[in-house]
């Protein structure tokens, strides 16, 4: 009898081409069905949320699995100990009736890290921003300017073939610390490159470059020219998918 096992997958990027399979190149999908491979005796496609960049993290990925039920015990018990280790695989349970790791998903959100400065202790996993007094009142301004269901085509890389552009932002805020800045955003989906263009467009607002407004003329004019450049892969991360209440 076939079933679908759901899990959450934390893995570090760094090492990555990304989460999808490529043609050539390591990405998580591709480690986690190699692992299957050599359980099963048998190919095994794992289904993730969606795609993640080369060299993003994920704390809070959200994949499924379609096994035999025979094969229940050995994939929760085995799996997560032959996974790499820049893969952790946690919460293996069956999933309900219906349930999509990517069409099921409602919210996604995700975090960007940004140091004053360098460390390298916590450069892995955060930018190391040259411009360490960065304005957090402009640029919490211009996060509130992000709350709105508007087309983002302007905060977005070219290539991904979007039937739309239309992007439903239901969170986005800047959290200042002695170490830096946290950029939190949250939305119904994502577009290629979307977060990290708008992390670089907060930070040049940070710096005075733009003004908080820069926001809304992007998404009402939808020119890219007008965004500020894309930050690094390294201090971004998925922090967590959401599904609807019945399949939680």
């Amino acid at each position: 009898m076939p079933v679908r096992l759901r899990m959450t997958v934390e893995y570090d990027g760094t090492c990555f081409e990304g989460w999808q399979i490529q043609r050539t190149g390591r990405t998580v999908q591709g480690e986690i069905e190699a692992c299957l491979a050599m359980l099963l005796g048998r190919r095994c496609r794992v289904t993730g949320s969606g795609r993640t960049d080369t060299g993003v993290h994920a704390a809070g990925q959200v994949a499924h699995i379609d096994l035999h039920d025979t094969e229940i015990e050995r994939v929760t018990k085995g799996l997560p100990a032959i996974v790499p280790p820049d893969i952790a695989l946690h919460s293996l349970e069956q999933a309900p009736d219906g349930f999509h790791a990517r069409f099921s998903a409602v919210r996604r959100t995700y975090s960007y890290r940004i140091l004053r400065g360098r460390s390298p202790l916590r450069a892995r996993y955060a930018w190391e921003c040259p411009w360490p007094l960065l304005d957090p009142e402009a640029m919490a301004a211009a996060a509130g300017l992000s709350l709105s269901r508007a087309g983002w085509r302007g905060m977005s890389r070219e290539g991904g073939g979007n039937r739309t552009w239309l992007v439903d932002v239901g969170h986005a805020s800047v959290e200042a610390g002695p170490e830096g800045w946290t950029l939190s955003i949250s939305a119904d989906r994502f577009l290629r490159g979307m977060v990290r263009i708008w992390a670089g467009t907060i930070v040049e607002i940070g710096r005075g470059r733009f003004q908080p407004s820069r926001i809304t003329e992007i998404l009402t004019t939808g020119d890219r020219l007008l965004a500020g450049p894309s930050l690094p892969a390294c201090g971004l991360t998925l922090v967590s998918v959401e599904y609807r209440t019945e399949e939680n």
